[in-house]
């Protein structure tokens, strides 16, 4: 059984619940938070409050997963509890010899084991991932386009303040979305803040959002991605290196110039498709005046090669942040070197 949105996860959560629950797990999407949430999710259902988790839970990462203390876990048995959960994150990552054996296991699991494989995708021509469907429930949401993504993250952004009892003022959710993109961790962040200091008032605004939120300077920001744009170099390391020291974030700088890149982006795409400043407007409401003729124009100068290669640039400067000892500062510029 297959499921693409969350909430029709869950609620197949809800009627399963407490005894029809499958053994086997498959959560697959590309944004970490949704991979976050879901998973969350399916662990209130399959170990309630009343069960300690330490016991009864048992985290594998699939880049370092050893295939015998994996089935060593899926088992036994726990004196504790009915049941256990092994849940196996980055499960694409896993080596191919660990990953034929799990498949094996797919055809007989343990009943007193749930599995639950996380990843941010898994490719559907492999055996593994036929297996793993056919054997139990898969929750795989598709990559939204940089557009569509902003539209729900907006409409996340509102239906988490009503679940907390607020509106929240479109133009508000613009601000956070310019500052921070549609990285919904980070925005998830924020908003338990703004929750916290708008107290009992019912309602967010921009002064709100202005007051507490712990973003970069618009102006700059936008200044950065429009001297990358123009191919001014001089203007671009300059800018960068003052919103790397402001911020001492290097993650979060990479975060904004990704969001500018998919935003001029899907501009350019929509002026090669015919489209004119009606459409790029309808797309992105904020623009207007000579703010858009300008954002039109610099998408337009860019072109659609330097955008996708430049997306790829920064995928590759984001991976070097996190995994090698690299001074961020000398990323940063490298980065900005290439994307001129």
């Amino acid at each position: 059984m297959k499921y693409i949105q969350t909430r029709a996860f869950i609620k197949h959560l809800e009627g399963a619940s407490p005894k029809q629950f499958s053994p086997i797990y498959l959560i697959l999407t590309k944004n970490e938070y949704e991979r976050k949430h879901a998973l969350d999710s399916l662990l209130t259902f399959l170990l309630p409050a009343s069960l300690n988790r330490d016991l009864c839970l048992k985290y594998f990462d699939g880049d370092s997963l050893q295939s015998a203390a994996l089935f060593e876990e899926l088992g036994s048995l726990s004196f504790f509890s009915a049941q256990r959960v092994v849940v196996i994150q980055n499960a694409d990552k896993m080596k191919k010899t660990t990953m034929e054996l799990v498949e094996k296991y797919f055809a007989s699991p343990n009943p007193a084991v749930y599995l639950v494989l996380a990843a941010a995708a898994i490719n559907h021509n492999t055996t593994f991932y036929k297996a793993a469907e056919k054997a139990g429930v898969a929750l795989e949401i598709a990559e939204e386009k940089p557009w569509e993504k902003e539209k729900s993250v907006m409409a996340w952004m509102m239906q988490r303040a009503t679940e907390n009892r607020k509106t929240m003022a479109a133009e508000a959710c613009q601000v956070l979305l310019k500052h921070l993109g549609t990285d919904q961790t980070l925005l998830h962040n924020e908003l338990e803040k703004l929750f916290c200091y708008v107290g009992e008032r019912t309602s967010i605004t921009m002064q709100d959002v202005h007051a507490i939120c712990s973003v970069i300077n618009t102006e700059t920001i936008w200044q950065l991605g429009e001297a990358i744009f123009r191919r001014d170099a001089p203007a671009a390391l300059r800018i960068g290196k003052a919103l790397l020291e402001e911020s001492g974030n290097l993650i979060g700088l990479l975060k904004q110039i990704r969001h500018q890149f998919q935003t001029h982006f899907q501009i350019c795409c929509l002026l090669n498709a015919g489209g004119g400043a009606t459409e790029v407007s309808q797309a992105y409401p904020y623009m207007r005046g000579a703010i858009l003729e300008r954002n039109m124009q610099l998408a337009q100068r860019y072109g659609m090669y330097k955008f996708k290669q430049g997306i790829l640039s920064i995928d590759e400067a984001e991976l070097a942040a996190k995994n090698s000892g690299t001074d961020p500062e000398v990323l940063a510029e490298m980065l900005i070197i290439r994307l001129i």
